[in-house]
């Protein structure tokens, strides 16, 4: 497949923010290149090394760079769209975000699709979960599989967020519930679910791709057809999407998202949520828990907050 490469020129705050503004807009495969976070573990020494190249920390490191991939779709133009109307929208704020100049190149997924599988092997998460890819074998010692080919959609296991919340998932009560999975990326909470004995997933996620890789990694996993639906839309916007989360009671509420998104969704978790249902938040900024923990407390008691490398999740049940 074809994508757009829009590659942003900024700097380390600049390059937050437009983080947050393409997860805000559904937009998950992009990348960023900060020389600080190289130097970084340089400085502190976070990895252990012996030896790297003098150019491999430049000089200069007040330049950072966030490259944006979308496919040549109908929905990916009007992501194109809101990209451009995004970084205008960052300009107007005469923040100091760098020069937010950005140029658009053309690339192949056949470039780069095998590229990442040399860093992806199979990993134990929780006390449940061991994570694989298909070209991996692994020995389960007890644990459930989760076959996991997450290609341009977010969802390894390996970011903090998704762990954390796969940690949090195994401490629901998924037996026999319907599960909802609110930005489902490449599936693997709502498979993790299902591997946990939930009897129906609704995932739904505003990127078109995500829900295609999602359905595909269900099949992967042999999670019969009719088990996990998975929708395209967003549900703040779109009344027929809405009607059709609306139209079940879920015993088990995983969303993965990013804080202001989760805040504004959460009067529709509250109303979805059978009687003593269990939520999962996560996608959070530490700056932003509070935000979150706040919403949580119209119906909402708060049964754990976990921590990770300045992530947070936050499992709570509905009163």
């Amino acid at each position: 497949m074809k994508f757009h490469d829009i590659k942003i020129r900024t700097n380390t705050l600049g390059s937050v923010a437009i983080s947050d503004m393409l997860l805000i807009n559904g937009i998950t495969s992009f990348s960023v290149s900060d020389p600080n976070d190289f130097a970084e573990i340089v400085e502190e020494r976070s990895v252990p090394f012996d030896y790297y190249e003098d150019d491999l920390l430049p000089d200069d490191r007040s330049v950072a760079y966030v490259d944006v991939y979308i496919a040549y779709t109908e929905q990916g133009e009007a992501q194109m769209q809101a990209v451009a109307d995004g970084i205008a929208a960052l300009k107007a704020e005469n923040l100091p975000f760098g020069s937010l100049e950005y140029t658009v190149y053309e690339t192949d997924d056949k470039d780069w699709e095998n590229n990442w599988k040399q860093f992806f092997h199979p990993i134990n998460i929780g006390n449940s979960f061991v994570i694989k890819p298909s070209w991996e074998d692994c020995t389960p010692d007890g644990r459930k599989v989760l076959e996991i080919d997450p290609e341009s959609s977010f969802g390894t296991g390996r970011h903090e967020t998704t762990r954390l919340c796969l940690e949090l998932l195994e401490k629901t009560d998924c037996n026999d519930a319907d599960v909802l999975d609110m930005g489902c990326g490449s599936g693997i909470l709502g498979i993790g679910a299902y591997l946990l004995g939930a009897k129906s997933i609704t995932a739904v996620d505003i990127d078109e791709n995500a829900v295609l890789i999602t359905r595909k990694n269900a099949a992967v996993n042999g999670i019969p057809d009719g088990i996990l639906t998975a929708y395209t839309g967003n549900v703040l916007d779109d009344s027929t999407l809405e009607s059709t989360v609306r139209s079940k009671k879920y015993g088990v509420v995983c969303a993965n998202i990013v804080a202001d998104v989760l805040v504004m969704m959460m009067p529709l978790f509250r109303d979805v949520m059978a009687q003593g249902g269990e939520i999962i938040l996560s996608g959070i900024i530490a700056p932003r828990k509070q935000k979150v923990l706040d919403a949580l407390k119209d119906g909402f008691d708060v049964i754990e907050v976990r921590e990770e490398n300045d992530w947070v999740a936050i499992l709570a049940k509905v009163r």
